[in-house]
């Protein structure tokens, strides 16, 4: 009862599903100015639908499943959803920027950016989909969190029953990647200054039979009162569906959901205007790489 009341709270200003046509998407990406603030205005139809396990895929082979979709999600794929919104004019253009953000090449399973920490986030730096922003946002708060993959990491992540099925060893990441992480404790004192707009990243302890170190991603977004909140996807029994809540409600929730497997706290990453690159990804040119960044080390 209690969840199902809670569910009903976190999505009262939500939409019908039957309500949201993909015209109310389009009609954000032609308004709102590209970055953070096209991501909120364009995933804000999106409140209410409903949350499912990987939902994409390429469309044949090991995964059959759409490579573009609006009526379900899970944390990863809304997070993606939203940077890929962020940068387009159209769904047209979404469809090919999701594209770019989920893979290291063609659409394929194999190339796919499967690990969040080591794949995920120094891909899309480099493409210049995102940026970290945790230090700038919390100066003096911070820590750097890290974690080292390596062939014998990998062979306990398959021995736990947790590797990614079906893809070859060889594909994957090796080496020493990290991330600047604000500790819970601190995330009050330095939530006004969270930008609207940025993706948040759920950062948990180093476990050496878990292949990664983040567990969950939201959008931050401005609440009715200024206040931050996350927009995301979330897999809560009762709940399971996109929803929007309270930074400090989010990560409660969240450290709630794997009580063995500690919060580190949480990393912060502004989502940038990239129709440039976008648009050059279109025309099928080589785009000139982004600076380096401060990525896997």
């Amino acid at each position: 009862m209690l969840a199902t009341l809670l569910a009903l709270a976190m999505t009262a200003d939500a939409p019908p599903l039957a309500a949201v046509p993909s015209v109310t998407v389009g009609r954000a990406l032609a308004s709102a100015p590209a970055g953070g603030e096209r991501a909120m205005a364009a995933t804000r139809p999106l409140l209410g639908h409903p949350y499912l396990p990987s939902p994409l895929g390429e469309e044949s082979g090991p995964d059959p499943d759409p490579r573009f979709r609006l009526d379900a999600f899970d944390c990863m794929t809304f997070a993606e959803t939203a940077v890929a919104l962020g940068s387009s004019e159209t769904l047209g253009e979404a469809r090919r920027a999701l594209d770019d953000i989920r893979y290291d090449g063609p659409p394929a399973f194999e190339n796919r950016n499967h690990e969040v920490l080591s794949q995920w986030i120094p891909s899309n730096e480099a493409r210049g989909w995102i940026r970290e922003v945790t230090a700038e946002v919390a100066p003096g708060h911070v820590r750097r969190e890290e974690k080292v993959y390596t062939e014998e990491g990998w062979e306990a992540v398959r021995r736990a029953g947790r590797a990614i099925a079906g893809l070859p060893r060889s594909r994957l990441p090796l080496g020493r990647y990290g991330l600047d992480v604000i500790a819970p404790h601190d995330v009050a004192a330095v939530e006004p200054a969270v930008p609207a707009g940025s993706l948040v990243f759920l950062v948990r302890a180093d476990a050496p039979d878990r292949a990664t170190r983040i567990s969950h991603v939201g959008l931050v977004v401005r609440g009715p009162d200024g206040s931050r909140r996350v927009r995301h996807a979330t897999s809560t029994r009762g709940v399971d569906r996109v929803i929007e809540e309270p930074l400090a409600r989010f990560l409660e929730r969240e450290s709630r959901a794997f009580p063995a497997w500690p919060v580190s706290g949480i990393a912060l990453f502004e989502i940038l205007d990239n129709r440039t690159h976008l648009a050059a990804s279109i025309a099928g040119l080589s785009p000139a790489p982004a600076p380096e960044g401060d990525r896997g080390r």
